[in-house]
């Protein structure tokens, strides 16, 4: 208990006395809210009572506000990709053909489509990816607690405005009641992998190993691609089988009509950017084998 106590002072020093009640911590909410949701009760309390949780304001403004993929001023429409990564998606295609081959075989994707997207996710997985998902999610969960998001509102009053706006404390919330979802799935993978879900990295929207999955997506569509035994989003090979799979499940069939592609890759990031670059990709890595 004295371990817990000293964990909702830090937080709530943090964000300059959350709440007026000393025993109202974000922590415990959210702890019981991971209870039922149908996670064990000590798992529950492991996760969101570890000081390796940081109360982090600026991972919410980030979600919040910088999550959805951007042009840039030439091309509003298409996400800035530096033609260096065009040409290193076809040396990939070509060191990891024999995997791309499988993975097309069974799912019907291209190492194209496959490639694109690892461009796109984590520059084909050597991308950093410095954020704990753990901490990621709890922050954003927070914001079911009564207090988190007025807080917040609060310290960011000046740079972000919108925050008082219905509709981004509509998505405030939409985003919470996701997180607090993601949290638990993340813990069952990380108890499928026999590892502390405390020491996962990722995005700071809490997305995860080379095909940047989210914990529901890949706990549902994850795959054990080179036969280990174990789905891991963080093995390559795993990751371009689950997004075969992913893929496949959603509609892309490679002689389908355009329309039904971006609609497949839709469902990979909802966002009409996202999808304008990875069939930019596409098309580029399907039609050019010579260098950018």
């Amino acid at each position: 208990m004295r371990i817990r106590a000293w964990l909702c002072v830090v937080a709530i020093f943090w964000l300059t006395a959350l709440t007026a009640n000393a025993g109202d911590c974000p922590r415990d909410f959210v702890e019981e809210l991971l209870i039922a949701e149908g996670l064990d009760a000590s798992e529950a309390q492991s996760i969101m009572q570890d000081p390796r949780i940081d109360v982090r304001p600026d991972i919410v403004i980030k979600n919040l506000f910088f999550s959805s993929p951007k042009g840039d001023e030439e091309q509003p429409l298409i996400m800035r990709i530096d033609p260096r990564q065009i040409d290193a998606g076809r040396v990939f295609m070509q060191d990891y053909a024999g995997t791309l081959a499988v993975v097309g075989d069974r799912f019907g994707v291209s190492p194209s489509i496959i490639t694109a997207i690892l461009i796109v996710e984590s520059r084909l997985g050597t991308y950093p990816m410095p954020y704990s998902v753990a901490t990621a999610y709890a922050n954003l969960a927070f914001l079911l607690h009564p207090d988190y998001f007025s807080r917040i509102q609060s310290l960011y009053a000046d740079a972000y405005p919108q925050l008082q706006e219905e509709a981004t404390i509509a998505r405030a919330k939409r985003r919470a009641r996701w997180a607090l979802g993601e949290l638990f799935y993340l813990s069952q993978i990380a108890q499928h992998l026999e590892i502390d879900p405390l020491e996962i990295t990722g995005s700071f929207a809490g997305a995860m190993g080379p095909a940047q999955f989210i914990p529901s997506s890949f706990w549902i569509f994850g795959q054990d691609g080179d036969g280990d035994g174990v789905a891991d989003p963080f093995n390559l090979t795993d990751a371009m089988f689950s997004m075969g799979h992913y893929l496949k499940k959603y509609g892309w069939r490679e002689n389908a009509p355009t329309e039904q592609k971006r609609k497949a890759v839709w469902y990979y990031n909802r966002s009409q950017v996202y999808v304008n670059t990875i069939m930019m990709l596409y098309d580029k890595l399907q039609t050019s084998a010579g260098p950018s």
